[in-house]
């Protein structure tokens, strides 16, 4: 399953790997709001609940969590 979750705050992409290799991008918001979103594969809920508290410990506010469709690849 493919999840995408976006906290507050900025992250720099370096972290992927301490987040399951998940694809990091940074955006800024107007008035200097930083979010940061974390896409990418999730094998299980367990691995999904680690994600989840690797944030918690770095004191990021989570703002949403979804399950997304995998982004196909159309060929010729």
């Amino acid at each position: 399953m493919i999840y995408q979750i976006i906290v507050q705050g900025c992250l720099d992409p370096n972290w992927s790997d301490w987040f399951n290799e998940m694809e990091i991008t940074n955006e800024t918001k107007r008035e200097s709001h930083s979010i940061t979103t974390f896409e990418g594969a999730v094998d299980d809920q367990a691995t999904l609940r680690g994600i989840l508290n690797h944030l918690w410990d770095l004191n990021l506010t989570i703002l949403s969590v979804n399950r997304v469709e995998p982004k196909l690849h159309s060929s010729g």
